[in-house]
């Protein structure tokens, strides 16, 4: 069976089941990247769990089946990364939280970020949707505004974890999950910026009670950091799913 490319549309452009007018921008994608001539068929998602089948009919017109081919709910506990913004790296955190299965990600501005620190709102949605796309995810992770770190810890977050070196007492992160979680909660796990935590966001953590856990038994850069974490979230929630 032929490989069948998707395209993400948003679902307001969806809800009038029929047909869709496409952009410049995905009559090009769908041309001139995925080579589709009339009458070829492609998947069409909505980035909040639904597939529908769709016929290019017109360079500029999408043909869309009459109903959903897949639904897929949201899938639980939701899964949040919190990331310092970083000067390089942060494309590569973004997109590979989204391929891993992260739900929400959080760019942080914190006391040591550089001030060089990348902060592209614009290109963060472009590789998300692209990696949406190319991942097979139903679901689109939600890409929250920047915040400062102390206005984003005054919210209700469910349970925080936050990334640590060189301290001994915490438990590395995958022991945490699998023996002190609540697995009905929304999951966040915090990486730092590469100057590390300053002692006044230490004490922050501490006064909310926010989790410290250990990354592994070396240094991270922050870049590598937030990727292990999302691996391991993503495999303790695949455990409890499966389980």
């Amino acid at each position: 069976m032929a490989e069948r490319r998707r395209l993400l549309l948003t679902p307001d452009r969806l809800a009038d089941a029929g047909s869709v007018l496409l952009n410049t921008e995905e009559q090009h994608y769908l041309r001139r990247v995925l080579r589709l001539r009339r009458g070829d068929r492609v998947d069409v998602i909505d980035g909040c769990g639904r597939l529908t089948v769709a016929t290019l009919v017109e360079p500029q017109l999408l043909a869309l089946d009459t109903a959903p081919q897949q639904i897929e709910p949201l899938v639980q506990p939701q899964l949040g990364l919190a990331v310092a913004l970083m000067r390089r790296g942060m494309d590569e955190v973004i997109r590979m939280a989204c391929e891993l299965g992260i739900d929400r990600i959080q760019p942080l501005r914190c006391e040591r970020c550089v001030p060089q620190a990348e902060h592209r709102p614009e290109r963060w949605a472009t590789i998300i949707r692209e990696a949406v796309e190319q991942c097979e995810r139903l679901w689109m992770p939600q890409l929250l505004a920047v915040e400062e770190l102390s206005q984003w810890m005054g919210d209700d977050q469910g349970q925080l974890l936050v990334g640590v070196t060189r301290e001994i007492e915490p438990l590395a992160l995958n022991q945490w999950l699998n023996q002190k979680s609540d697995p009905l909660q929304l999951t966040w796990l915090v990486i730092g910026p590469e100057g590390g935590w300053a002692s006044s966001e230490q004490s922050l953590f501490a006064e909310a009670g926010v989790q410290p856990v250990h990354m592994g038994s070396t240094i991270l850069r922050s870049s590598t950091a937030a990727v292990a974490g999302a691996v391991e979230l993503v495999r303790w929630r695949d455990c409890l799913i499966s389980s």
